[in-house]
């Protein structure tokens, strides 16, 4: 047992605004590029002096130095560029190839084992908490350590892994708060920083890795990377022997003295990568750590995971050759060695457990590694199992289980009629809009969670079936017979959450035929539903970035005079949506101007069609975050009515944040004031 001093900034942080979360991770973001290219100036000077060096000659010769640079940076700036592209090119699916590498093994959402299905019930509660679409879930089946992490490029393209030690020796409450880590950082663009930050760390380290390439293509083995010596010449050794090692030519040499030059500078960047690694990821587990506690309104679980890291001899360390590449993306320490000791990626246990538990004396806990067994009564426990007799009840105890039966049904049926009801949500509920996770948001996304029907999310756990799904939402009710007709925006949009999993195991061929099937089927009417035309294209934008047909928007809008005429579309659209007459309409538009700080509003566009929507959508998708939220709420005002945002416009609401780039978690139906 140790003692550790207590941190003066002990302290909670605050609940999370995903929109300054948002704004702070892009101004880190700025400073990770700028970084980045200071560590790449630092490998091209190192590879000059050390070509001078070898040289022979001193190096304050001017003439030496001009005459080296000459190639010294074009084939220093070329390895480094070669190394971010191919990088860049080998993670073009997100976090499903971030996951591939580290050897894990996609989860499908009809699993019926009992920890498999209890972690994916748990990432499809805190998903639809967070407004996001359900990421897809991978297990490291060889890591027993206790570990997980979040990648992806935007929650579009975001899986969430687990290693099997996490499975089996965390409790429930302590799995979900790791689980809330991993989605904090999805919300607050942390993750995709850090993804970022996998490309430009390649590309650092690749310059070590072409050198270990040249000296292993030089050996004196008949044939390399090169060929040695051409068999086809009559000059090389016959195809299984050994050449000898006189026989390498000059050039040869030439390469492997080259090719350990270059190691002994992939030394020097492997640090710099490092440290490029623990400068942007060791601040983000504070709070990510922090946001989970509040989630959680203790922060027991949170530390009792950690505690448990600690007291395992290989605590949250992996036995996958490419931790250290994504030791990063990590709820803890991914690797060990000399260079991890003064280049951390995370802050230590003892650090992360002081900030939630000031009083903690500073023991771990062991921790027992079992298999997560169902529930009794759930569908996995009686899988398969003989139905015993049902014991012989008095008639007053079926008298009283009766009772009990209407009123759980009374129960669940007033919450999914509050959830669906024409009333909508309190106006002052936008003051909440991207705050992650109240209770009462975690309770609002569970009671519309079970508002759909069992037959629906079926034709979820396919993907034949989620393509069948969407099809369907996207016809009218005029035109469908199938009870999808009658479902409400907010349900559509949750089945499309649903529905990502498997429409991002589409190939690019499968997307482009299943995108033109949507669009016939929605100019099928003369009057194309807003709604419906919406939903398709949040489809086209998630799937277009999970399957490598789509870069993420930049930020060049960060005022509203930017992006003036698009605000006006939106407004308007979402004002025409709103209240039944005439001057309601006008009062709910001056309100959403007056938000923005205009005390005297242009006049609303007299017609919006859908392609003047898509484009304003498109347009504040590369708009600062802080952008973002002004307009969102602006537009949850101007669709308001008697102080109430109907449930049908609160949907567009939220369909207009995905579009944008920033779901939002849900709001509830009473007042969060």
């Amino acid at each position: 047992m140790f003692k550790v001093k207590v941190p003066p900034n002990s302290t909670y942080y605050p609940l999370m605004d995903l929109f300054l979360a948002q704004e702070e991770t892009r101004q880190r973001s700025g400073g990770m590029f700028t970084l980045a290219m200071c560590l790449m100036a630092g490998v091209f000077v190192s590879v000059h002096l050390l070509v001078a060096l070898c040289s022979g000659t001193v190096l304050t010769d001017v003439t030496l130095h001009q005459r080296l640079v000459v190639w010294t940076l074009p084939v220093t700036l070329g390895v480094l560029l070669v190394g971010v592209v191919v990088r860049a090119y080998a993670l073009r699916f997100g976090g499903a190839s971030v996951a591939k590498e580290l050897g894990g093994r996609r989860l499908h959402p009809a699993s019926q084992d009992a920890g498999e299905k209890l972690v994916l019930e748990m990432v499809e509660e805190l998903a639809i908490a967070g407004g996001l679409p359900i990421p897809e879930v991978w297990l490291l089946d060889e890591e027993p350590s206790i570990n997980a992490f979040a990648a992806g490029r935007d929650a579009s393209s975001a899986v969430i892994g687990l290693t099997k030690g996490a499975l089996e020796r965390l409790t429930t409450e302590e799995l979900r708060a790791v689980l809330l880590h991993e989605f904090s950082h999805i919300l607050s663009g942390d993750m995709r920083l850090k993804f970022e930050m996998l490309v430009w760390v390649q590309g650092i380290l690749f310059l070590s890795w072409a050198g270990r390439l040249m000296v292993a293509s030089d050996s004196p083995v008949g044939g390399g990377f090169w060929g040695g010596k051409a068999n086809a010449a009559g000059k090389g050794p016959a195809p299984g022997r050994r050449a000898p090692v006189q026989e390498l030519d000059g050039e040869s040499q030439s390469r492997s003295l080259l090719g350990i030059l270059m190691m002994l500078v992939g030394l020097v960047t492997s640090l710099f990568g490092r440290f490029l690694q623990g400068a942007i990821a060791r601040d983000t587990e504070f709070s990510a750590d922090a946001t989970s506690a509040e989630c959680l309104a203790t922060a027991m679980p949170v530390v009792s995971a950690l505690r448990k890291i600690g007291g395992l001899p290989q605590r949250s360390y992996l036995n996958s050759p490419t931790a250290p590449e994504s030791g990063h993306l990590f709820f803890g320490q991914a690797w060990s060695g000399v260079v991890s000791t003064f280049f951390p990626t995370h802050p230590t246990l003892e650090e992360r457990i002081l900030r939630l538990h000031p009083q903690w004396n500073g023991d771990f806990l062991a921790s027992v590694a079992r298999k997560v067994l169902a529930e009794p009564g759930s569908a996995v426990a009686t899988e398969g199992a003989v139905e015993a007799p049902a014991p012989e009840l008095s008639a007053a105890a079926r008298a009283a289980a009766a009772i009990g039966a209407r009123k759980r049904e009374k129960v669940k049926a007033k919450e999914k009629a509050e959830t669906l009801s024409s009333k909508g949500y309190p106006a002052g509920n936008l003051a909440f809009l991207g705050t992650a996770m109240l209770p009462s948001q975690l309770l609002a996304a569970a009671v519309l969670r079970r508002s759909l029907k069992p037959e629906w999310l079926k034709h979820t756990q396919s993907v034949e079936g989620a393509k069948g799904l969407l099809l369907e939402l996207m016809k009218s009710p005029d035109h469908s017979a199938h009870e999808l007709a009658a479902a409400t925006a907010s349900q559509m949009l949750l089945l499309l959450d649903f529905s990502m999993p498997m429409l991002r195991r589409l190939n690019q061929n499968d997307y482009y035929v299943l995108m033109r099937r949507c669009r016939k089927e929605l100019v099928r009417t003369e009057e194309i539903d807003v709604v419906r035309f919406l939903l398709l294209h949040v489809v086209r934008r998630r799937l277009g970035i999970a399957l490598g047909l789509r870069e993420i928007d930049p930020v060049v809008a960060e005022d509203l005079p930017a992006v003036w005429g698009e605000c006006q579309v939106l407004v308007s659209l979402m004002m025409r949506f709103g209240a039944p007459t005439l001057p309601a309409r006008h009062s709910a538009h001056a309100a959403a101007w007056a938000s923005l700080g205009y005390e005297n509003p242009p006049g609303p566009r007299e017609s919006v069609n859908v392609v003047e929507m898509v484009d304003a959508l498109e347009a504040f998708a590369k708009a600062a975050p802080s952008l973002k939220k002004r307009v969102l709420v602006a537009c949850g005002l101007a669709a308001s009515y008697q102080g109430s945002v109907p449930e049908r416009e609160m949907a567009l609401l939220r369909m207009f944040a995905d579009a944008m780039g920033s779901p939002v978690p849900h709001l509830s139906t009473k007042n969060m004031e």
